[in-house]
């Protein structure tokens, strides 16, 4: 499972450099993305939702928020596959 898991944020990893170039490529290649798409990232993060908001402050989420719930799960995917291109 673990495999599967890595492979699909590679999968998006690689779509990702083939298809966006420039600075802010994960970024921009995240704002293209269905928001099923970003579910299913966000459902093979290695460290899980809890993990990101604990470690990220950009994943918080806090009582006053004003970032759309679409804003909050890219920002999210875009932290999981940052992540995994770092490893």
């Amino acid at each position: 499972m673990k495999g599967s898991k890595q492979n699909l944020l590679w999968q998006h990893i690689r779509k990702a450099q083939e298809t966006v170039k420039g600075e802010s490529q994960l970024a921009e290649y995240v704002a293209r993305l269905e928001i099923a798409e970003c579910a299913g990232v966000l459902a093979a993060s290695p460290g899980g939702l809890p993990f990101l908001a604990a470690h990220r402050d950009e994943c918080r989420v806090g009582p006053d928020e004003t970032r759309s719930f679409e804003e909050v799960i890219r920002v999210w995917t875009l932290s999981v596959l940052s992540g995994a291109e770092g490893d």
